[in-house]
């Protein structure tokens, strides 16, 4: 295994070399013991994973994969930016061989695909609120107005999970037809036309509030999941699972992925504790 502790300026390195489709390097393409792993992140999932017009892909994951892939002296990783239903579909049929795209461990992920043990981060759900509002809580939400949650998103399913265990605390709860912007959804809190807006905390919020000038702020995170690699199911892949999941294992102890964290998102995503299931 190759020995790495990246700091910021490494990892800027390490993105400038990758360019689009991140092609293995010629020393790796060389040597015949060297296999080369199709992998597949989202495009469009800013700060978390996205690609740019001129075909960078970028982002709290890819940095991380290429950590990973610095690591791994008998793998190549060839990264690509892939639709979420193309990536879906790819995976099932072997296409690529290893996904990442902010995914949630389930039991039948777990059933249909290898996962590593160790996470690739965490996945942040924060409540975005105006200045000096004194909201802190889900609790302190009883009565307010909360911006339209999309139909059937992980982050409503965590809000009405919690209102099951807190029946004593209702909330107001509505749904929107369609996907509304960040942008929106966050100058509708700097306005007054809603109290809180709830949602994941790695699409970019904090960069939309500091260009918008707007003053909102968000309290500790109401709920932390862990975020998972999934890879094709196949008994060549145990040996890549085990391998990844040993080097996710050193990134996370040598402060790899914390710094990572710090450089996409602006904190360490890993100074929060998992939300215990209820």
């Amino acid at each position: 295994m190759k020995k790495l502790t990246l700091s910021v300026f490494a990892l800027g390195t390490v993105l400038t070399l990758a360019a689009c489709g991140d092609e293995p390097t010629a020393g790796a393409a060389e040597d015949g013991d060297v296999r080369t792993i199709e992998v597949t992140t989202p495009p469009t999932s800013k700060n978390l994973s996205w690609q740019t017009a001129d075909g960078k892909i970028l982002g709290y994951e890819p940095d991380v994969l290429r950590a990973i892939d610095e690591k791994l002296e008998d793998y190549a990783f060839n990264i690509q930016a892939v639709a979420d239903s193309a990536q879906e579909t790819g995976l099932k049929t072997g296409k690529y061989e290893l996904n990442v795209g902010g995914f949630y461990p389930t039991p039948e992920r777990e059933e249909q695909f290898l996962v590593p043990s160790e996470p690739t981060g965490r996945s942040l759900i924060k409540m975005y609120v105006k200045e000096g509002s004194g909201i802190e809580t889900l609790e302190d939400l009883v009565g307010k107005k909360i911006t339209p949650f999309t139909a059937g998103g992980g982050t409503l399913q965590v809000v009405l999970d919690w209102q099951e265990a807190n029946p004593e605390h209702e909330l107001k709860l509505e749904e929107s037809s369609g996907d509304i912007p960040y942008a929106q959804r966050l100058k509708e809190i700097d306005d007054g036309k809603y109290d809180a807006f709830i949602g994941p905390a790695n699409l970019g919020q904090n960069e939309i509030i500091d260009e918008l000038g707007l003053k909102v702020v968000q309290p500790d995170p109401i709920y932390v999941g862990e975020t998972i690699m999934l890879i094709y199911k196949s008994e060549e892949n145990e040996k890549l699972m085990e391998e990844v999941d040993q080097a996710l294992k050193e990134l996370r102890e040598e402060g790899t992925l914390s710094e990572i964290s710090e450089e996409y998102y602006g904190e360490d995503v890993f100074q929060y504790d998992v939300t215990k299931k209820e």
